[in-house]
């Protein structure tokens, strides 16, 4: 994405998760915000109200620009489409790949695994090459094979920083409905902001995904995790990479955070 992806992050008001100071979500709809917050925290809307706490101008040129959204009928399909669809399936294959890749880094011994990153970085593909036929992954994700490589070879990185601060191994992130419930909500949200359904609906629409949702993961941790993989393989850049693990860092660390006020069951 280069310098455009670099300036665009630049813009976002993450370095702090953002309140609202009058919050009056229902205990339904504060399960569902907190739910969105990952992308919320990354946007810098509010974590932990319906209300984004952005100016509706804003919201809307972004969801007409990137979602196609700029009435009811336009957001109902769209929101169809997350429920039935979304892009789970599309990416299950290459998240498994990264998985696989990723056990063949853990399961090299550390000695073979320090002279292998020193000399051939690309053993630990050729070591998981059953898992990683790109044409394939490709025609599938829809992305190129030097954005699939790309992806693989940074994957080590952030796959490490889930273990380690997400306590998430790949094994236990069985799909990535996250990445499609989460932006479910924030759409619902945008779309209760800008008139085009009601706030009595926002429970309904925004609440598709959660019994998948809570079959899928075990916490919010988990579900933090399976968005960032999500939202990585959807575009991958150092800058989103930075700013997905940092905002969902927060999520854990921050005690205001809803992840700390909101059970996950």
């Amino acid at each position: 994405m280069g310098i455009m992806d670099i300036v665009g992050h630049s813009l976002l008001d993450n370095d702090k998760l953002h309140f609202s100071t009058t919050p009056d979500a229902t205990p339904q709809e504060a399960w569902l915000v907190t739910l969105g917050a990952p992308l919320s925290a990354f946007n810098g809307d509010h974590v932990n109200t319906v209300a984004t706490g952005k100016e509706a101008g804003d919201l809307r040129d972004g969801i007409a620009q990137v979602w196609g959204v700029n009435d009811r009928a336009s957001f109902e399909d769209k929101a169809e489409w997350l429920v039935q669809e979304g892009q789970r399936a599309k990416y299950a294959s290459l998240w498994q790949s990264i998985a696989a890749v990723d056990d063949a880094v853990q399961t090299t011994h550390p000695v073979m695994r320090a002279l292998a990153d020193g000399m051939f970085p690309a053993f630990f593909q050729i070591k998981a090459r059953k898992s990683l036929d790109y044409k394939a992954l490709g025609a599938q994700s829809g992305h190129s094979v030097p954005e699939l490589a790309q992806l693989v070879t940074s994957s080590r990185s952030w796959v490490d920083e889930l273990r380690k601060h997400f306590k998430a191994q790949p094994a236990q992130i069985a799909n990535l409905v996250a990445w499609d419930a989460v932006r479910l909500v924030s759409l619902s949200r945008w779309a209760v902001q800008l008139g085009f359904i009601e706030r009595a609906e926002f429970a309904g629409f925004a609440g598709g995904l959660k019994r998948q949702v809570q079959q899928a993961y075990a916490d919010w941790s988990q579900v933090s995790a399976a968005y960032i993989a999500g939202g990585l393989i959807w575009r991958y850049s150092s800058e989103r990479e930075e700013h997905l693990l940092r905002t969902n860092r927060l999520l854990l660390s921050d005690a205001r955070s809803p992840y700390r006020s909101t059970a996950f069951r």
